[in-house]
């Protein structure tokens, strides 16, 4: 069976590495907005070249800047989509093992289990296995996300 759990380490680690990347794309956009504002028309000649070069270089650095933002909100939507979805899973992990703990313990006492949580339910024990007919337990909802 493949193992699917979250690995809270690797995550963790990993986590580090998005917020480096935001900020690194929130520098960018700042770079770029003193680029913009650095293109004062009175350093360029008055010749219509390069006016129109001038022009044409805040075009494509301000294109670039808003670029730039929109990977920057797509990355922050990313990233925030990325920890909601963990702690679900984290979530969900942790309900399950404590459904199975419950169920075992129940089982482990000889208890019938009925309805716990999950629907669960085991009609009768006997020595180490059980006996009678009950229902599997059921899957937790998916979450939202």
């Amino acid at each position: 069976m493949a193992d699917v759990g979250v690995d809270a380490d690797k995550h963790a680690q990993t986590r580090d590495d998005m917020k480096r990347g935001g900020e690194s794309l929130g520098d960018s956009s700042k770079a770029l907005e003193q680029l913009i504002d650095a293109q004062d028309p009175g350093y360029w000649s008055d010749e219509a070249g390069f006016q129109a070069m001038r022009t044409a270089i805040v075009s494509l650095l301000k294109t670039e800047d808003d670029l730039i933002r929109g990977q920057q909100t797509r990355f922050s939507k990313f990233d925030e989509d990325v920890e909601h979805a963990a702690e679900a899973f984290e979530a969900a992990e942790t309900a399950n093992a404590d459904e199975l703990a419950a169920i075992l313990a129940a089982l482990e006492r000889g208890e019938s289990v009925d309805d716990m949580g999950s629907g669960s339910s085991v009609t009768s024990v006997s020595g180490s296995g059980a006996t009678g007919t009950g229902t599997a337990p059921t899957q937790n909802k998916p979450s939202e996300i």
